[in-house]
């Protein structure tokens, strides 16, 4: 990693740790300690006060989703190094390590833990879906990284993320339907399924619109 990315993956955990120790704060002293001490999730109501938590809860799922991705980069850049004598090429990378995108299909494993063992963690695996961009970013090996293709790729980040916000404000907006909001188990479920399949929807973005806007298909 370089400093820069060090220096970005320290600030967001920290970032996280704070809002993660404010909420908790929050709950412990003005909401009766709720979605910190032990719940009877299968009777819980939906309160304005749980708002705090609850983003806190969308936050950790995000930064849970950040350090896996950035421990697989960390991984990927040890099997597919830049090559020192071209840096201003593109990695060279196998377009068929798209078909780990198939990975994402382990988050259906989530639904039989949590009915077996009341286990979520696994919904997380649907941002593996992701990994399908490495076909794209295949397509693209050794590439020059010149100033257009620089542009095409801020231009393709930029929307993604930008599909992603979108995505975040309406699953955020739709967990308040009143099935969902009635229980606040459905409701974590919920979120945490959406926000897994919309990091998955903004990593394969970024790798479909940069390949897109190169070859301008």
């Amino acid at each position: 990693m370089s400093k820069k990315q060090i220096k970005t993956f320290i600030i967001t955990s920290i970032i996280w740790l704070v809002c993660l120790i404010a909420g908790i704060t929050h709950s412990l002293l003005y909401n009766e300690g709720r979605w910190v001490v032990e719940m009877d999730l299968e009777n819980l109501y939906f309160s304005v006060k749980d708002i705090p938590m609850l983003t806190v809860g969308v936050l950790t799922i995000l930064w849970g989703i950040y350090v896996v991705m950035v421990a697989f980069k960390i991984i990927f850049n040890v099997l597919f190094p830049q090559d020192s004598s071209n840096p201003s090429y593109t990695k060279k990378i196998p377009s068929f390590m798209g078909i780990f995108g198939i990975c994402g299909f382990l988050g259906f494993l989530g639904f039989w833990t949590y009915s077996e063992y009341g286990v979520v963690s696994p919904f997380l695996f649907f941002a593996l879906f992701g990994l399908f961009g490495l076909f794209f970013e295949g397509k693209l090996s050794h590439t020059l990284k010149d100033e257009l293709f620089q542009q095409n790729k801020v231009r393709a980040d930029l929307k993604a993320y930008k599909t992603g916000f979108i995505l975040l404000v309406f699953v955020v907006l739709f967990s308040r339907w009143h099935v969902l909001a009635l229980n606040a188990e459905w409701c974590a479920i919920f979120l945490l399924i959406s926000v897994s399949l919309i990091v998955a929807i903004i990593l394969f973005q970024k790798s479909y619109l940069l390949y897109h806007y190169e070859k301008e298909e």
